[in-house]
């Protein structure tokens, strides 16, 4: 499977050569998910690389065929996002194309009418592109899967809503050795999941709704050993809501001075 984080103009803007660009979470998390269940996985971001016909045959050589792409879309970027599904339609069309994250969770009839999407993950996407990967190798139904939006019969089709995954200390670390450009700052963790408020300028809950998740801060600590070992002296943690749980930052925060 091919993981692809389009990107309408590199972050920086004419300043971008000199800006260090954040690493694409979703699809990493993804990969990592996907990896831990033995599935090959190849990610691809447009801060790094603009996608053209001839990338994609690279990135796509010895995939299994027919071949899958996965597509996570901010709103700010949705736009590039079809012009990769055209472009990966029209060079391969018996793949099968997926979109998700913000923009497609919240929209999914404008992905699927765009005539070059098959289906929309809605929500959060490391189970259900588990799912989804191995109805389409033969090892199920894709229209059974929850969470999932897709056309039938030229009627859109909204499968009712997945449930989360119930403890994210089981999702497996980020897997930083798929993003190993001396562009990307790996000075990051991601530690919990969710945030129980509904601020009108977030848009959080439509992926999560209200929940909170958060990892043990064993598990964190753990995860930090590894951004550490890329010889960052500082780490941004980019969670929905870091402190909203104080006894779990004692705990993490004891766990540090040792």
């Amino acid at each position: 499977m091919l993981l692809i984080n389009p990107a309408t103009h590199p972050f920086g803007g004419f300043l971008s050569r000199y800006v260090p660009v954040g690493i694409p979470v979703s699809i990493g998390m993804i990969a990592a998910y996907l990896e831990t269940h033995g599935i090959t996985c190849r990610v691809h971001d447009e801060e790094i690389q603009r996608v053209t016909p001839e990338i994609l045959k690279d990135l796509t050589d010895g995939l299994e065929k027919p071949m899958i792409f996965g597509v996570s879309c901010l709103t700010a970027h949705v736009s590039r996002g079809y012009e990769i599904a055209r472009m990966i339609k029209a060079y391969f069309p018996e793949s099968t194309v997926v979109f998700g994250g913000l923009h497609p969770t919240t929209l999914p009839e404008e992905a699927l009418e765009t005539g070059c999407v098959d289906y929309v993950v809605r929500g959060e996407g490391e189970e259900l592109m588990l799912q989804l990967h191995r109805a389409l190798r033969g090892e199920g139904n894709p229209e059974e899967i929850l969470g999932l939006s897709f056309v039938r019969d030229g009627k859109i089709i909204h499968n009712g809503e997945a449930p989360l995954i119930p403890d994210i200390n089981d999702i497996p670390p980020f897997p930083y050795h798929l993003f190993d450009h001396p562009k990307y700052d790996m000075g990051f963790l991601s530690s919990s999941r969710g945030c129980p408020y509904r601020c009108s300028y977030c848009s959080q809950r439509l992926l999560t709704g209200t929940t909170y998740r958060y990892q043990s801060a064993e598990r964190i600590v753990s995860d930090l050993e590894t951004v550490l070992g890329y010889g960052h002296s500082s780490v941004v943690f980019y969670d929905d809501n870091f402190c909203l749980k104080p006894r779990r930052i004692e705990q993490l925060c004891d766990l540090l001075v040792e």
